[in-house]
């Protein structure tokens, strides 16, 4: 839709207040499964979501139809639902600002113009390792790109687009059934590495081709970056999210200045990094910004959107989510932690005894306050002897506070890797954790 004819919209709405958030997806995937491709998708998507307040009410509706028409129904399902509901005597009013985020490298035109082609050239690459190594090569690669809109009757309007290509491999095979994961994410098609990728999924395959049990227990671990990723993704969610933090229900309530994690431990919200997935507004079209909330284990910071703020006398952040997602609080989508200065060799060397995880999956909260997660192992786990990975082990499942396990810190490597994650991409070194919780063994391979 035009801004112009938004702006119209808006300005027609009967409610005193009104804003409107719309995500238009472009995604193509080619899936693939014992290295064919059985899958090819393209599909344009958009969604739109009305919210409106009249009398400190609240009420809010959805479209997928993008002409104005549909629009101006959607405003007035809005404005009738909010006549139902109780007024919010905190209600703020809605946000303005002139403030302007700087020039991102947010989007790619290649990744929004990739070809199938081109993703079958990737995935034959896969193949190509993969036999060379006798696999057979799971997972997709898909590119997608987006336009976002928000505009809302205060006066403020921003429109700004991302992209993003993710390449998943999951090799299966051998003569001991192993498995192998490896993934990228990034801005531009150009900049995944597939073959990269690909090697280090086989590599993992190649290891775990005998996989021996290990009895539950806590051991010192090892975990790569995305299983860090995982477990500052889960942070995200219910530790730093601010509305978590103002209602009791965070660990950080009441915090900020103590020590929470082990020196070597900085993270900082940043959706500026081109390495991130970068992202210049946030879900009320406010400018995001650099947020340190870690500093060499002292917490710094809460986040903010604009009915927090207005309701704490601060100022946004920046860390408002879309309408549709609004209700869970303003969170930091773009943690970044630190890297350290030791190589996956050095962190090795620091344990005798332990355990190497690739990434965790099935994973879910049992006491958000408590930051205490459980989950599996997955893809890639092994055992650690006298500072050298000794032989593949089954998945363990493990239940852990997560902030009890960043209080034990003894190693941090000197790279990063990242997953996606809501509107951004956490980014995470290996971590060597003195202490982590296995709870059990899975049979299932």
């Amino acid at each position: 839709m035009k801004k112009e004819e938004l702006r119209k919209l808006v300005a027609e709405s009967p409610a005193e207040h009104t804003e409107i958030f719309c995500q238009q997806t472009n995604l193509k995937l080619s899936r693939f499964a014992e290295s064919i491709i059985h899958q090819n998708i393209s599909q344009e998507t958009a969604n739109l979501t009305v919210v409106v307040h009249d009398q400190k009410r609240k009420g809010s509706a959805n479209t997928t139809d993008l002409s104005p028409s549909s629009v101006r129904q959607a405003i007035e399902r809005a404005h009738k639902a909010a006549s139902y509901q109780k007024p919010d005597p905190d209600f703020p009013g809605l946000p303005f600002t002139e403030e302007i985020a700087p020039e991102l490298p947010s989007y790619s035109q290649k990744t929004a113009n990739c070809s199938p082609e081109k993703r079958a050239e990737g995935i034959a690459e896969i193949r190509r390792i993969g036999e060379r190594e006798g696999f057979k090569g799971f997972g997709t690669f898909s590119t997608q790109a987006n336009k976002y809109i928000s505009i809302n009757s205060s006066g403020n309007y921003r429109e700004w687009m991302t992209s993003q290509a993710f390449l998943k491999v999951l090799y299966m095979g051998g003569p001991g059934g192993g498995e192998g994961f490896a993934q990228d994410v990034q801005v531009n098609v150009d900049d995944l590495n597939v073959s990269e990728v690909a090697e280090k999924a086989a590599k993992k395959c190649a290891a775990t081709q005998e996989r021996e049990t290990l009895q539950p227990g806590e051991y010192t671990v090892i975990l790569e970056p995305l299983a860090v990723c995982e477990l500052l993704g889960y942070l995200s969610f219910i530790g730093f999210n601010g509305l978590a933090c103002n209602e009791g229900r965070s660990f950080f309530t009441g915090k900020i200045g103590e020590q929470v994690m082990a020196e070597k431990i900085s993270i900082i919200d940043d959706p500026y990094d081109e390495n991130g997935l970068p992202f210049p507004y946030d879900g009320e079209g406010m400018p995001k910004r650099p947020i340190p909330l870690v500093e060499e284990g002292i917490y710094k910071n809460y986040v903010y959107d604009h009915y927090l703020a207005q309701k704490e006398d601060r100022k946004s952040t920046g860390h408002a989510l879309p309408p549709v997602f609004r209700t869970y609080g303003p969170m930091p989508t773009h943690l970044k932690m630190r890297p350290g200065k030791e190589t996956n060799d050095q962190l090795l060397q620091k344990v005798e005894k332990g355990v190497l995880v690739t990434r965790f999956h099935y994973v879910g909260v049992i006491h958000p306050q408590k930051t205490i997660i459980t989950g599996l192992t997955r893809d890639g786990t092994f055992w650690i002897k006298n500072g050298k990975v000794d032989h593949a082990l089954k998945n363990l499942r493990f239940t852990q506070n997560i902030i009890e396990a960043l209080k034990k810190v003894v190693g941090v490597g000197d790279s990063l890797g990242k997953m996606p994650f809501q509107m951004g991409a956490p980014q995470s070194p290996a971590l060597v954790i003195d202490g982590f919780n296995f709870t059990g063994v899975s049979e299932m391979e």
